[in-house]
């Protein structure tokens, strides 16, 4: 980035407000890449001042009050018994938050992590497991209370973070994780109550951090009760098992795995796992339990050499020795997904973990450009496969058009337009932009996923969103809806574009260049991770 640019966008730019400032209504974005509609009249909110002399040796805040460490905030929330709605936890940006063992959760949260990280310990907030009692805040067998209510809570951008319970009570229990790096697990036993589990942007690696430290386990996605498990633009690295749900109760489970990579999983580099290692498995145990898969442009990757341990890069069913005589029900769906499935049942696998019956089992490749209609699966007869809507013949199918996306630049207020009109494009070069060129490549439609713009004409900035719902939102307050603006990647693999933030001015910077995100985070924008992907730019 050069001089002028960097300085007219940190020190040059004319305040002015991301939200229509005739409104009672503000627009906060939060660095999940999703937003807060807050109604200035009637919400007070307490934010931490990391430069203040209170705040000095700290590195948690909640409710006015700064803490040491998370387990410290975690404590004082629960004990909190006025503050009614969302309790919410801000972290230190980048700090170390503490080692974590179990800090006990059982309210509506949400801990706004700005990169810290959980740095020993099982890292993890425990739900429903113990009782403890809100007037010590600490567990508590003879007089404290598990679970008293349906909870909802919120993770965002705080790495190393996990979430364990041994359920006792029936009430809900929703997990979100944003933007997450390098999290130990999200692993809940018991079968009382429903679980619903959400994981966007968030990575799981068996080999850690840079330094070796916040490694992943096996089994980091684990649930056995009904609900919804949503996983999305993630990374497993290195696990054997990667999603395993075992499902051990009647009624639904579902899961939706989208746009995510798994690196060298199923190996079963521990030789205990062979008889159920797989990057997913998915098992319904009991009878009257129904576990539903979808796989949705998704990617397996093996390299230096290494294999499948054989169990297939999707595993459905159970082939131990000792698996059930009567198991539920497994259906699949897939699309734009590479993989093979397996199907097993009971007695596919010995006592001593050597395959015993190879009857027990079915495999079936399924190519990029083929489809999996939702179906139930059995260790009986091979997935039913059907070549995908307008994917051509054989393993090559259509070609992909990609179209240039033009970046312009306003030194007036440091906004950046992108646009795929090349006529809109030199037009606002015409009357004093600086013509950027191409920034990156949109998809077809039919290959892409929408990129919504909308334009604020108080402040005369764009956004650009992946959420409708946002971008509904926003013109329901006035802003411009500008429609699709073009269709971006869905493929995991495809390169990252990051957002930031500028809280000065509410402008919205995005970019495919790490080294200028970082340069701008350092010089106080707001990293909001992972906007969307893109194609790599044709020369």
């Amino acid at each position: 980035m050069n001089k002028k640019r960097m300085n007219a966008m940190l020190g040059g730019i004319t305040a002015l407000c991301m939200a229509c400032t005739t409104m009672s209504n503000a627009i906060v974005f939060a660095q999940d890449n999703t937003f807060e509609v807050i109604n200035e009249n009637t919400k007070e909110t307490s934010k931490p001042d990391w430069e203040s002399e209170a705040s000095k040796d700290k590195t948690v805040f909640y409710n006015g009050q700064y803490y040491p460490l998370l387990t410290d905030g975690l404590k004082a929330a629960y004990m909190d018994t006025t503050t009614t709605g969302v309790k919410e936890i801000h972290c230190r940006p980048k700090a170390d938050v503490g080692a974590m063992t179990h800090g006990h959760v059982a309210d509506d949260l949400i801990i706004h992590g700005k990169g810290a990280y959980v740095s020993s310990g099982e890292r993890d907030l425990e739900v429903d497991t113990n009782k403890f009692s809100r007037t010590t805040g600490a567990e508590d067998k003879a007089n404290g209370q598990y679970l008293e209510k349906d909870i909802t809570v919120t993770v965002n951008n705080l790495n190393g973070i996990a979430a364990w319970g041994e359920r006792h009570t029936t009430h809900n229990v929703t997990l979100n994780f944003n933007d997450c790096e390098n999290m130990h697990r999200v692993y809940f036993t018991g079968t009382t109550g429903e679980i619903d589990i959400n994981l966007n942007n968030c990575s799981f690696n068996a080999n850690g951090d840079e330094n070796g430290n916040l490694k992943s386990y096996n089994s980091p996605v684990y649930s056995n009760a009904n609900g919804k498990i949503n996983i999305e633009n993630c990374e497993f690295n290195g696990i054997d098992i990667a999603i395993n749900l075992n499902h051990k109760v009647a009624g639904e489970q579902t899961i939706q795995v989208k746009n995510t990579t798994f690196t060298n999983c199923g190996l079963a580099t521990d030789n205990g796992t062979k008889t159920y290692a797989a990057p997913i498995r998915v098992v319904a145990s009991v009878a009257g339990s129904q576990s539903n898969l979808s796989v949705d442009n998704c990617e397996f990757i093996y390299t230096d050499g290494k294999k499948n341990c054989g169990n297939g890069d999707i595993l459905l069913g159970d082939g131990q020795s000792g698996a059930s005589e009567n198991p539920g029900v497994v259906t699949l769906t897939m699309s734009e997904t590479k993989a093979d499935v397996m199907a097993q049942k009971k007695g596919y696998f010995g006592a001593d973990g050597n395959v015993a019956n190879k009857d027990n089992a079915t495999s079936t490749t399924v190519h990029e450009n083929e489809v999996v209609n939702k179906q139930e699966v059995t260790a009986n007869k091979p997935v039913e496969v059907q070549p995908a809507p307008n994917s051509g013949s054989g393993s090559g199918g259509a070609t992909v058009k990609l179209n240039p996306v033009y970046r312009a630049y306003n030194p007036n207020n440091g906004e950046h337009l992108y646009t795929v009109d090349e006529k809109e494009y030199k037009h606002v070069a015409s009357v004093g932009w600086d013509a950027e060129g191409v920034a990156f490549m949109a998809e077809e439609e039919k290959n892409g996923q929408a990129l919504y713009r909308v334009y604020n004409p108080n402040s005369g900035l764009h956004h650009y969103t992946l959420d409708e719902k946002e971008k509904n939102t926003l013109v329901s307050f006035g802003w411009h809806d500008e429609k699709v603006a073009w269709y971006t990647s869905k493929k995991p693999q495809s390169a990252p574009v990051y957002r930031v933030y500028n809280p000065n001015d509410g402008n919205h910077h995005y970019t495919m260049n790490k080294q200028e995100k970082d340069v701008l985070v350092s010089l106080g924008w707001q990293d909001e991770g992972l906007a969307f992907r893109t194609a790599p730019i044709e020369k």
